[in-house]
């Protein structure tokens, strides 16, 4: 009985991590395909670029997007289901260039004690929502939240990249690379801009991980007043790459939350 309480707390323990864990992202089998090969995903939530899939549910996928340069085709109801793992449909290529899978959630709601929100809080820069708490005498208060996430990967098909990579997905956060990066001359840093309801996300701690060998490098830059940085870790070539962000408004007529939180990710790989 003993162990099987602690199998319990034990489980329930890791589901709770799961869900406070920072980083979700989409991961594909491979980054660099040929025309005609099949794509397949998976969604993953973790931190240091590691995790497990995710099993938010696919009551939680708002939508999922796949976009080439000649098309734009919604998966959403393609989308499959087991044991609360989502998993996205695998897709057939037969067009060469950079493809974008594009997945957004709807908002899920999370409360926590005052001192893990405020950890939370600093740990991704999110000043704006620390000031409002100080001035408003907010501090004791648990942190009410509602979050969302906004994700897409970038795949190269075949030998030709093309501009697709740099499509604004129209997602309420989104993640531009400025150059390909599957067209990155070897050796060059990568720009990206953080765009947040289609404008320029101005002073967010933004984030460039290199996951390669199991081990994971990370690099953090304040994006400047036009939503752009520009990121060193590219120079090191061979590996998976994800940047991501998170950004925090205030809420004034829910009834459940006090903020919302939607974070950001885009995934690609380089050779």
């Amino acid at each position: 009985m003993l162990r099987k309480t602690l199998l319990s707390v034990a489980l329930l323990t890791a589901t709770f991590c799961l869900t406070l864990a920072h980083e979700f992202w989409i991961y594909p089998t491979q980054f660099f395909v040929k025309v005609g090969e099949q794509l397949t995903f998976t969604i993953n939530v973790g931190e240091d670029y590691m995790g497990e899939r995710w099993g938010g549910g696919s009551r939680r996928v708002e939508r999922l997007r796949h976009i080439s340069t000649q098309e734009e085709t919604d998966l959403t109801a393609k989308i499959q289901q087991d044991d609360s793992l989502v998993t996205p449909p695998s897709l057939t290529v037969g067009q060469a260039g950079t493809h974008i899978v594009a997945l957004e959630t709807n908002s899920s709601f999370i409360e926590l004690e005052p001192k893990k929100f405020l950890e939370y809080l600093k740990e991704d820069g999110l000043t704006n929502a620390i000031s409002y708490r100080q001035k408003n005498g907010e501090t004791q208060k648990n942190g009410r939240e509602l979050y969302r996430r906004c994700a897409k990967t970038l795949v190269q098909v075949g030998e030709t990249s093309d501009a697709n990579a740099l499509k604004n997905t129209g997602m309420a956060l989104e993640i531009i690379p400025l150059t390909n990066p599957y067209s990155l001359p070897k050796g060059q840093p990568l720009a990206c801009q953080f765009l947040f309801e289609g404008k320029p996300l101005k002073n967010a701690l933004v984030r460039c991980w290199r996951r390669v060998n199991g081990k994971t490098e990370l690099e953090l830059k304040q994006s400047d007043a036009q939503g752009k940085a520009t990121f060193d870790l590219p120079r090191k070539a061979k590996a998976a790459y994800m940047v991501s962000v998170v950004t925090m408004q205030r809420l004034s007529e829910n009834p459940r939350a006090d903020w919302q939180s939607t974070w950001g990710s885009m995934t690609f790989g380089m050779k």
